[in-house]
């Protein structure tokens, strides 16, 4: 497989335009220390980020809002849910969600 000047030169340059915004910050904040009130925010904001995009996703589709009862997804993020609470695994909360997404998908 050949690789054109070009495109080899796209990929460094998206590498180097991802890098920036992660290490710059980093630099910048492990110069000096942050107030606790400072660091109880940003506690959150993992949190946060992870509610926006799973919310989008169960709730809008196609940019309109679908009755609950055509909403698969939503349906299916509920055992997700169940399986979060009582086993705190990842793994098994995606598979869970993504076994019974196909099964409602199937009969649905």
């Amino acid at each position: 497989m050949e690789v054109r000047g070009y495109v080899l030169l796209v990929i460094i340059a998206a590498a180097v335009v991802t890098l920036i915004p992660r290490v710059v910050p980093l630099m910048v904040l492990s110069r000096f220390e942050l107030p606790a009130w400072a660091m109880r925010w940003l506690n959150y904001v993992p949190v946060a980020v992870m509610a926006a995009l799973v919310g989008q996703e169960l709730f809008v589709h196609d940019g309109t809002v679908p009755p609950i009862s055509r909403n698969l997804e939503l349906w299916a993020a509920i055992p997700s849910f169940m399986v979060a609470i009582l086993t705190r695994s990842i793994l098994g909360t995606v598979l869970s969600g993504v076994v019974v997404l196909m099964v409602l998908r199937h009969f649905f």
